[in-house]
């Protein structure tokens, strides 16, 4: 907020001047009273990232039990996923060997980099010792938390800039009025004219 900007509010908030409605004043307050709300909102949108983090870390801690790395042998060169085209990272779709409860297990799996034939790769298995993803981490929670606020944040300040516009508009249309009145009060006071008499 500029200089031009608090000298406005101030006189608008607090000033005598015989040109300031009480549109201006209220308008002056309803913008305080915004910024106060936009402030507040920080606190729910705050729990409710919390509430979200604690419900994903129950979920992770599941997903961490029942998932479990396992060493796999790549079988020929990596080549990209298409299905991963619109993704940021690159995943790659790589044959590997692996054995899990006695038994070598053989197909296509992700990987985070182009794997040559004889690399090793660290793989994920479910309890059915079906290929899946790695649990999520910590840090991915923490992300996810963040996220969580910022978005909960948002959606509150957009509802509260669009209650600050519809108070807006209503003062504007106020305003107008009352400067109508003023005029046509003015005009009246002169006699109907305001051309003065020689």
């Amino acid at each position: 907020m500029n200089a031009n900007r608090v000298r406005w509010w101030a006189a608008g908030a607090f000033g005598r001047s015989p040109l300031a409605r009480a549109a201006d004043r209220v308008e002056a307050w309803v913008l305080v009273l915004g910024a106060l709300l936009l402030v507040a909102a920080a606190y729910p949108a705050v729990a409710v990232g919390h509430i979200g983090y604690d419900a994903r870390s129950r979920t992770i801690a599941a997903e961490a039990a029942a998932r479990h790395p396992v060493d796999a042998v790549a079988l020929g060169s990596g080549r990209a996923d298409p299905t991963m085209s619109e993704s940021t990272t690159t995943t790659f779709l790589v044959n590997a060997r692996w054995h899990a409860k006695s038994v070598t297990h053989e197909a296509t799996v992700r990987a985070d980099r182009p794997a040559k034939s004889g690399d090793h790769l660290r793989i994920w298995l479910d309890d059915k010792g079906a290929v899946t993803s790695p649990p999520l981490t910590a840090s991915d929670l923490r992300t996810e938390m963040f996220g969580t606020v910022a978005l909960a944040w948002l959606l509150m300040a957009v509802m509260i800039g669009g209650a600050f516009a519809v108070a807006r508009k209503a003062l504007d249309r106020s305003r107008s009025r009352g400067w109508d009145r003023g005029l046509m009060e003015l005009v009246d006071n002169g006699g109907g004219s305001t051309t003065r008499k020689s």
